[in-house]
């Protein structure tokens, strides 16, 4: 006799089992856990006698769980995506993958937040593809919504200016936060993790070897591109000066306690009140991020060194700020006048070619 499990949705319940070839059939849209357990006790029989059961496409909520099972990627990204495709589950969990319009997809995500809107239904779309994938279904129906990339107004970042009026209404405790996360680029789970001996003072560096995410501390393999040290310019150091004295804990910014700070509650407790008394609209901790790109970018620093600097692919930064790179043309010219002009003086030659 297979073994299966009924399991709760948003709204209603569903079963699932394996069978002896390593598939695993799943269905939902029942009412009560009674119900998906008399279909699951069904479907089991008809299994024992050796009936062959008609193949039926999961739901949405059965797909987006047996995706996430089965898909490699870094913890905090797995979570990253359960809480995205949530929006998909509350509002089609129930459904079968198969019945989904892109009507109705479409309609869905019209009413989504318009900052994340982009990422909750990417999201939707790659899951429904892994259900192309497996045969669920003979199209993706997300895929025939156009989903637009978020213009750079809705990538908010801050100025040096807002930052501090935001780090004066923080406690001493966590008062660095933003102008080291703004000035490093590093990623809210990254400077959680931090110890003070990843800070080299000599070299002015920090080295970015681990994270704190969902309750856990992970290193970074070694070969992985997150794994890097990233410059610390003057006013970095000085917020990091500036951080009370703690014998209690190695960490760099640590909790009231000394443990690693929950960012949920940081964010609650801390930086929404913050952004209210300094008189600014709301903006998420991991816009500090964007910051930093935005101020590289100023400042000239390629895109291929930000990708570096940031620990992630050069496709990603040209796809996220490619925008805000200086004119190609003019640009690279000036760099390459200047480049030929410390060439010519180094030489002892003059620039001017005329006879």
């Amino acid at each position: 006799m297979q073994n299966g499990q009924v399991y709760r949705l948003r709204r209603g319940w569903a079963y699932r089992y394996r069978t002896a070839d390593g598939k695993r059939p799943q269905r939902g849209g029942f009412g009560t856990k009674g119900e998906a357990r008399a279909a699951l006790n069904e479907a089991l029989q008809q299994l024992s006698r050796g009936d062959s059961l008609p193949a039926e496409p999961p739901t949405l909520a059965a797909l987006a769980s047996e995706y996430l099972e089965q898909h490699v990627a870094e913890d905090i990204t797995i979570e990253t995506l359960r809480y995205r495709l949530q929006h998909a589950v509350e509002a089609f969990g129930t459904t079968r993958v198969d019945k989904l319009r892109p009507a109705d997809i479409g309609t869905w995500r019209k009413r989504l937040p318009p900052g994340s809107a982009h990422y909750i239904h990417r999201a939707l779309r790659q899951t429904l593809r892994y259900g192309v994938r497996c045969r669920y279904l003979n199209e993706n129906p997300a895929s025939l919504i156009p989903n637009p990339a978020p213009r750079q107004s809705e990538m908010r970042t801050f100025s040096w200016e807002e930052l501090h009026l935001v780090a004066a209404e923080l406690r001493p405790l966590y008062r660095g936060i933003p102008t080291f996360a703004a000035g490093t680029g590093l990623r809210p789970e990254e400077w959680i993790a931090l110890e003070r001996r990843d800070i080299d003072r000599e070299q002015r560096v920090v080295s970015v070897q681990r994270v704190y995410a969902s309750g856990k501390l992970k290193e970074y393999p070694k070969t992985h591109r997150s794994r890097r040290r990233v410059p610390l310019r003057s006013r970095v150091l000085a917020a990091v000066d500036a951080q009370p004295a703690r014998l209690d804990t190695p960490l760099l910014f640590p909790g009231a306690r000394g443990g690693h700070l929950d960012l949920h509650n940081f964010r609650e407790r801390h930086w929404k009140p913050a952004l209210r008394s300094a008189g600014l609209e709301y903006r998420r901790p991991y816009d500090l991020r964007h910051t930093y790109a935005t101020f590289s970018i100023a400042a000239g620093i390629s895109l291929f060194a930000l990708s570096r600097r940031m620990g992630t692919s050069l496709e990603m930064i040209d796809r996220t700020y490619g925008h805000l790179a200086p004119d190609a043309d003019e640009y690279e010219l000036g760099l390459l006048e200047a480049f030929d002009a410390r060439v010519s003086r180094a030489d002892g030659h003059s620039l001017d070619t005329a006879d």
